[in-house]
């Protein structure tokens, strides 16, 4: 039997109740197992819920140290580090021989099957960011030149099977990730320049080397499977008589709202618009997962903070220190628990001494700046306002 699952902090349960919700929708027989890297809230009631079974990153026991593992991440890089060890665990505990990762802001639109046939030939299954080369320069630059540094593959999406090759690539990824999970951080690019880090992007750039170490992998090239904002400009959408969307006039089997928190969702939506007008049609997606995102309590969830992100003295902790800590693998043995803050001898106290320039006043206060700018545009200029649309045009008009 097959497996589906994702991985999230509380914050996300919205999200991945509407995965689960329209996963089942149209895979009534799915197993569907949701990963938290945190006590789940006492106030779900799993029997009202569309996860079958919940594992908690706590209980992973590949994962040595949890208190080292779960400092030196942020929460995205946390989410996506533990997959592989979900995915075998999920073999472990279930006996699952396929398993199916589907990031939790994903909606499902038709059955999987073909997921399914593909893992009876195949141990490793993925999705690449684009299939269709891009026509417009700027979409060259923006999409394709990204890709190039954070992946060719979206690890939004990956398919595993319980068989020699599939475990061989789970326990090589498990490597990898359990040491360098992490998104590169402007401020601490001179460290990670001299040890030799940039241009890691959290668990999605290693998979450029399946096809070099791996055999039996499949690439899903087909349309409707992983359609995003950034394969937009080659994957039309179109709605049928009865409501159901269509990529390049094939059904649409799961589309990725990524960046839907933080704009850059409804940001790269117009620019397709503006660019590809005859695909308007794909705005009645966004309107749909804001629809299915209230009605699973987004409102409620996504105030929820993570109980990784602050010392044990109430501070927040700040991507820096991670990344310093991520880093310096010398000092582990030393700061087994570091967010434990006390007068003595801790992280806390070292890396203020050691690494005192990053905590210069001036820095933090660049960045409150640059936040308040953000959020003044998106306040004068709201996301899906006529405004919006007209600053866009004059951007794209001076950037060419």
């Amino acid at each position: 039997m097959i497996y589906y699952f994702t991985s999230i902090t509380a914050n996300y349960l919205a999200k991945a109740r509407v995965l689960g919700f329209s996963l089942k929708n149209y895979n009534a027989n799915a197993k569907f197992v949701l990963a938290i890297s945190e006590p789940l809230p006492s106030e779900i009631n799993l029997e009202k819920e569309p996860f079958d079974f919940v594992i908690e990153s706590e209980s992973l026991n590949d994962i040595g140290n949890k208190n080292n593992f779960f400092f030196k991440h942020n929460i995205t890089e946390l989410c996506t580090a533990v997959k592989p060890f979900v995915a075998e665990e999920i073999m472990k505990r279930y006996g699952a021989e396929k398993v199916v990762y589907l990031d939790p802001d994903i909606g499902v639109f038709n059955p999987l099957d073909m997921l399914d046939r593909c893992l009876d030939n195949f141990s490793i299954l993925l999705t690449p960011h684009q299939t269709v080369p891009e026509t417009i320069d700027r979409y060259i630059r923006e999409n394709e030149i990204l890709f190039l540094k954070r992946g060719v593959y979206n690890l939004g999406f990956f398919g595993v099977k319980n068989n020699d090759e599939g475990l061989k690539f789970l326990k090589w990824w498990q490597s990898r990730l359990l040491n360098y999970c992490f998104d590169d951080n402007y401020q601490t690019i001179k460290d990670l320049q001299r040890e030799g880090l940039l241009g890691m992007f959290t668990d999605q750039k290693w998979i450029d080397l399946v096809p070099a170490f791996f055999d039996n992998y499949h690439i899903i090239k087909d349309s409707g499977y992983n359609v995003c904002t950034w394969n937009l400009s080659s994957q039309h959408i179109s709605i049928g008589t009865d409501g159901a969307f269509f990529a390049n006039n094939t059904p649409l089997y799961f589309f990725h709202f990524s960046g839907f928190d933080s704009g850059g969702h409804h940001n790269e939506m117009q620019r397709i618009i503006l660019n590809y007008p005859n695909n308007n049609q794909a705005l009645a997606l966004t309107k749909w997962y804001e629809n299915e995102l209230e009605k699973c309590g987004q409102k409620y969830f996504g105030e929820f903070k993570a109980p990784y992100a602050f010392y044990s003295n109430g501070e927040k902790i700040q991507d820096f220190e991670r990344k310093i800590y991520h880093i310096r693998k010398d000092i582990h043995s030393r700061f087994k628990n570091p967010f434990i803050v006390h007068e003595g001898f801790c992280f806390y106290n070292w890396v203020r001494q050691e690494y005192a320039y990053y905590f210069n006043p001036n820095i933090p206060e660049r960045i409150k700046w640059i936040d308040i700018t953000k959020k003044t545009i998106s306040y004068l200029f709201p996301l899906d306002s006529k405004r919006r649309l007209i600053l866009k045009r004059i951007y794209y008009k001076l950037m060419d």
